[in-house]
């Protein structure tokens, strides 16, 4: 009998990162394929990147609705009660064996949260990992303690899981499953590519997408004042902007992204380039700029230069394609030109992506239908692990209690 294996998937940002595995599950003999899909693939603003999902996997999407009123914290406060009580409703009518989850959205913890009445073993892709700028931190680091197996991308982020309390067997580093399109993907002509936009593939292009830092999300207007401010100091380039995420703060960046598109005519902002299309200006664009992750893990694998500004992707590993620079006009626009200089790509030559080698998704797959379904996979131990904590650190500071611990 086959598996059945759900995956949630809540933004096109974890869908497209999600799509080399989603392929290769469907084509496994010994799975049911479950895609539950929710959250901001219902937005217009945002795409409505449902389609996009239903185009290829339109046989095994299961539809979570979800609306979002605004980017105000009380709206996703609300719009994950909302999630939550969706995919509880879902789980009811249709419960996987095993439900697979990305990262650290605020939309993807009540998910995680809506299986755990229901005893639904979650897979967990990209813990153990640190974004020091966005309350994703958090999430990303509860969603681990929400999950029974771990597919970290790195070995750092596993020995992290470890500091968690987790048990070692269930965490098993893979790399990141996103990269495995690019073994496949034919880049087409660039003129092709660009001439579908408008684009003059004869003159540098930058991509650009910038998301609020969610902890400080009161600066996102201020921040996006600056980092247009170096734009305009950027005269040899032009500009694709793709617009923000649904974090707190982002109608102030798209109402300033729209404005700056208006007065600047060799600029141009889409709500979604889609996964293929992406790809395929990731591949033939100058330099990326923003503070995507996809600066951070994807980029790399294009040899393509990245200027990353602010704190967002704070604690992160870094590949040497990476500028990073304060919000500040000066300094970004400095780090801009050295992403564009032909010198700075030139040293790329030869780079490798510290994420991955393209072949995670087949491996979290076959962990995926080996895993028992007992209940041990459910019942989880906390491994202490005070060894790895210097002695000189164990006793709080200023702690008035010295009784307990031997």
């Amino acid at each position: 009998m086959a598996r059945s294996i759900g995956v949630a998937t809540t933004a096109r940002s974890d869908y497209g990162v999600l799509l080399p595995l989603l392929r290769v599950l469907r084509e496994h003999p010994g799975v049911r394929l479950q895609i539950y899909a929710g959250g901001t693939h219902f937005s217009a603003i945002n795409g409505f990147s449902i389609g996009e999902v239903e185009e290829e996997f339109g046989e095994c999407t299961i539809r979570v609705p979800c609306e979002i009123k605004g980017d105000g914290p009380a709206d996703l406060a609300e719009a994950m009660a909302e999630v939550l009580a969706g995919y509880g409703r879902a789980f009811s009518a249709d419960r996987p064996d095993i439900l697979v989850v990305l990262g650290d959205r605020y939309d993807m913890i009540p998910v995680v949260l809506a299986a755990l009445p229901f005893n639904i073993p979650v897979a967990h892709l990209s813990g153990g990992e640190v974004t020091e700028g966005v309350i994703d931190d958090a999430i990303r680091h509860a969603v681990t303690k929400l999950s029974h197996l771990h597919f970290p991308t790195a070995q750092s982020y596993g020995r992290r899981i470890m500091q968690l309390g987790e048990e070692e067997w269930r965490i098993h580093v893979v790399g990141e499953p996103g990269l495995d399109l690019f073994r496949t993907m034919e880049l087409l002509p660039k003129d092709e590519v660009y001439g579908e936009l408008g684009l003059d593939p004869g003159r540098p292009l930058s991509l650009f997408t910038y998301h609020p830092e969610t902890i400080g999300y009161e600066d996102a207007a201020a921040n996006i004042a600056e980092i247009l401010a170096a734009a305009d100091l950027m005269s040899q380039t032009q500009i694709l902007f793709t617009h923000p995420n649904s974090d707190t703060g982002s109608l102030h960046i798209l109402e300033a992204i729209r404005a700056y598109v208006k007065k600047r005519g060799d600029c141009l902002v889409v709500p979604s380039l889609g996964k293929r299309r992406y790809f395929q200006f990731l591949g033939h664009c100058d330099c990326l700029v923003g503070n995507s992750s996809s600066g951070i893990i994807e980029a790399a694998t294009f040899r393509l230069p990245v200027v990353n500004i602010g704190t967002r992707q704070a604690g992160r590993i870094e590949p040497r394609n990476v500028v990073t620079t304060p919000t500040r006009r000066d300094a970004i626009a400095e780090a801009w030109g050295t992403a564009l200089s032909s010198q700075f790509r030139a040293a790329l030559d030869g780079m490798e992506n510290p994420y991955g080698d393209g072949l995670s998704s087949a491996r979290i797959a076959d962990i995926l239908v080996a895993a028992p379904l007992s209940r041990e996979l459910i019942r989880k131990k906390f491994i202490d692990r005070a060894e790895a904590i210097p002695v000189e650190n164990r006793m709080l500071n200023g702690s008035i209690f010295e009784g307990g611990d031997p």
